[in-house]
């Protein structure tokens, strides 16, 4: 092995070592607590919470909460993604629209998430919540980054595309797409774990039918702290898969556009 290919792997290892030491800190640190509170019923053990997570992961109602929470995320989610392109594509176009969305996208940007879930009770039903309010906390966001991302394609580029007439697809595909998309990509994949807790705190008010927020409110209910901290876990797991998966189509993406550009 070269002496290049040395060093990229040792910088592959360092990179893994980082997060891996996170956690290692996360658990030790979870486990002092819990010896130095020693009460179950407010600091779990790590061994009763993984026995607790064992047992959900044992119950057909687990699964069932965990498909129902995410199906919701990732609707809202998917929704405010495209309503966020639509919009923003027509700011970027037009630059009255822009001024006319940015008092608006203020508004829904600082109006607090449990104001959006309270008057969502009073309007929509249990299971159509939590999909209103992701929609509404994300939208803004989404439609934010993808205004921040055209900003940042380069001046010279657009006074030149529109010097020589380059036709608008060709804009679009070939001029601010490969541009935006680095910023656009980063900005979808923050807002997944967002997704997630902003969704399973409008199902525990909510008291969302199958769902993850449903099973945190039972499991406080009987004080059952083990299998809170149990729900915690998958969420933060399904939050870290679904990060991942965006990171793996995105990379898919720039490989497909950069072979089809090099054909």
């Amino acid at each position: 092995m070269t002496t290049a290919g040395k060093k990229k792997v040792l910088k592959r290892l360092s990179s893994a070592l980082y997060p891996l030491g996170a956690a290692a800190f996360i658990i030790a640190l979870w486990a002092i607590t819990a010896a130095a509170v020693g009460e179950e019923l407010l600091v779990p053990s790590i061994g009763a919470t993984l026995r607790g997570l064992g047992d959900m992961l044992g119950e057909k109602a687990t699964y069932a909460a965990v498909g129902g929470t995410i199906w919701r995320a990732l609707a809202g989610w998917a929704i405010a993604l495209v309503a966020a392109a639509v919009f923003a594509a027509l700011a970027i176009a037009c630059k009255p629209a822009k001024k006319l969305f940015a008092p608006f996208m203020s508004v829904m940007r600082s109006v607090p998430t449990m104001s959006v879930i309270m008057l969502a009770l009073l309007w929509v039903t249990s299971g159509q919540m939590p999909l209103v309010v992701t929609f509404m906390t994300l939208f803004p966001v989404q439609y934010s980054a993808m205004i921040a991302a055209s900003e940042a394609v380069d001046p010279k580029l657009i006074e030149m595309a529109k010097i020589y007439r380059v036709p608008a697809r060709t804009r679009v595909f070939r001029m601010y797409l490969p541009c935006m998309t680095p910023q656009i990509v980063e900005g979808v994949r923050s807002t997944l774990s967002l997704t997630l807790k902003v969704t399973i705190a409008a199902e525990v008010l909510a008291q969302t039918r199958d769902s993850i927020g449903a099973g945190m409110m039972q499991s406080q209910s009987f004080l059952q702290t083990d299998r809170i901290l149990g729900w915690t876990v998958i969420a933060i797991v399904a939050g870290a898969l679904a990060e991942a998966f965006v990171t793996c189509a995105a990379w898919a993406a720039r490989r497909i556009y950069a072979v089809r550009q090099g054909a």
